[in-house]
């Protein structure tokens, strides 16, 4: 039979799922909508992020209050320090998240030729769900070893996702010498890609939290 503490770990262990969740499934609507040009789903996935803040509180509040009320061991005392870092990346990870479905796809004039941009913008957003995927089912993971590949993987998304940003880039930046005038939506579309990049950069800061707050040797 599980003794209070462990309920209360497991309580917290399965809200730091869920809440995790929200956002990796956020970030698919966008992949798909990316892939099928279909942006339909938007509204929704924006609405289910929409409390992310509030749940990550409560998350906090259990935590603090868990820590209050018992005494963990420092493996348990380390990893709960950490989901209090990590449900501020939740928050981060939410919001960048949120703009990015609230602003795109930008409304062109027809100078901006987005198509030419979207094999490169949808690699970039794989990687950043594959990033986010990888990090929270670092949470659900107690095998110490498997915990540490599914870390390294998340920092090799992240390397990907920078290397295809920074094509992004440039290729942005040789529309915006090729444009007859300087548009703003060269801006705006360098502004949202860089949301997506943003995503992934929290999905390694979560993962690396995770690892060296329940791995033994970082003790």
């Amino acid at each position: 039979m599980l003794t209070k503490f462990e309920n209360k770990l497991n309580e917290i262990n399965e809200a730091m799922i869920s809440l995790g969740e929200k956002i990796v499934s956020a970030n698919k609507v966008i992949l798909e909508a990316l892939k099928s040009k279909d942006y339909s789903n938007f509204n929704d996935a924006k609405v289910s992020l929409a409390g992310i803040r509030e749940e990550a509180h409560t998350i906090d509040m259990n935590i603090v209050s868990t820590l209050a009320l018992f005494a963990p061991e420092a493996r348990d005392l380390k990893n709960m320090v950490s989901y209090l870092k990590i449900t501020n990346e939740y928050i981060r990870a939410s919001s960048n998240t949120r703009s990015f479905l609230k602003n795109f796809p930008i409304k062109t004039d027809g100078e901006l030729r987005l198509e030419k941009l979207m094999p490169n913008i949808i690699l970039l957003q794989t990687s950043c769900v594959q990033a986010l995927k990888f990090a929270i089912s670092m949470i659900k993971e107690q095998d110490d070893n498997i915990a540490k590949d599914l870390c390294v993987k998340v920092n090799i998304e992240e390397a990907k996702a920078d290397d295809i940003y920074s094509i992004i880039e440039k290729d942005l930046f040789v529309e915006m010498l090729n444009a007859k005038e300087l548009s703003q939506e060269y801006f705006q579309t360098l502004s949202l890609v860089r949301k997506l990049e943003k995503i992934t950069d929290r999905a390694t800061s979560i993962a690396n939290l995770q690892y060296n707050g329940c791995n033994e040797s970082n003790w």
